[in-house]
């Protein structure tokens, strides 16, 4: 009783490693793009108060991302 798939148990193995890479570089692409986010959020906060104005930042964290709502009142 061979097993007649040329690919065999290798076939489901190769498409495992390629699911668990994706995942891993999807979320360290989500990790790096808050970062950068939140790096923005504190320039633009920055910059708000250098010219005269208060900055309101709400950050809304989420299971792996952050929502952010930025307004400068003058």
């Amino acid at each position: 009783m061979a097993n007649d798939r040329p690919g065999g148990n290798k076939t489901g193995k190769l498409w495992i490693i390629i699911g668990l890479f994706i995942a891993v570089f999807g979320i360290g692409m989500t990790v790096m793009t808050n970062t950068i986010n939140d790096k923005k959020i504190d320039a633009m906060a920055q910059q708000c108060e250098n010219d005269g104005g208060q900055a309101i930042v709400s950050k809304e964290k989420n299971f792996l991302s952050t929502s952010y709502s930025f307004e400068c009142k003058q």
